[in-house]
């Protein structure tokens, strides 16, 4: 949590920031991952000013804030596949001499693909976490002028929304079970970015975030209401 006045400083300094999510949200191929018209501020041309032309770290895709909540979102592609353990049909992996004869080295080619492409978002999201952090820490705070009372916090959330996910209800299932499924990507995310909760410094001042979202494009829509109108 944080006791600085960020919510009428950001809406003060970086109002022309302010971009529609479906835009915020589209990936560099193009596709648009939450079709939303409500406005969030673009963390990525925050980040790129604050620096001023300095080597610029990563950051999340969109930034918002209230007077009791500061909300990260980084939209993330890339988790849907079309093959994975639990979707090849190996039945249709035969080799082309031999159409009878089915190719288990392709087949394993193709998801030892796939797994280090998702460790590859999965790294980068941490990255994403720690130096939006580390900007909002080190280069918003610095000038931010304002404070909140003591007895008055504000908390910090980490929210991704991807593109691959399973029905809530599921989700809540394996949960219950502690026997995360493979294929549950909600529950991998949760888990690479967990160490990123509930830190604290030596002298006992909270850390990083207070809470970790992991959301589906629908899940976030309704999520969001609490920050926008």
């Amino acid at each position: 949590m944080i006791q600085k006045d960020l919510c009428n400083y950001i809406t003060s300094e970086f109002s022309d920031y302010l971009e529609p999510i479906f835009l915020l949200s589209k990936s560099t191929e193009g596709k648009v991952l939450v079709k939303d018209e409500r406005k969030l501020y673009n963390f990525d041309k925050i980040t790129e000013k604050v620096y001023n032309n300095l080597k610029v770290p990563s950051s999340a895709d969109a930034l918002f804030a209230t007077s009791k909540e500061l909300l990260f979102t980084e939209f993330k592609s890339g988790f849907k596949r079309k093959i994975s353990e639990e979707t090849i049909d190996y039945n249709k992996l035969t080799c082309p001499d031999d159409n009878t004869k089915i190719c288990k080295d392709y087949a394993k080619l193709l998801i030892d693909k796939g797994k280090l492409e998702t460790k590859e978002l999965l790294d980068s999201l941490k990255f994403k976490a720690i130096e939006s952090f580390v900007t909002l820490e080190k280069k918003l705070f610095a000038f931010c002028p304002g404070s909140v009372p003591e007895n008055k916090h504000i908390k910090v959330i980490f929210c991704v929304v991807i593109d691959d996910y399973i029905d809530s209800m599921e989700d809540t299932l394996t949960e219950l079970a502690d026997k995360p499924s493979a294929s549950n990507t909600l529950t991998n995310v949760r888990a690479s970015l967990s160490r990123f909760v509930g830190l604290k410094t030596a002298d006992g001042q909270d850390y990083f975030y207070d809470e970790i979202k992991v959301l589906s494009p629908y899940e976030y829509t309704q999520y969001i209401n609490r920050f926008t109108t």
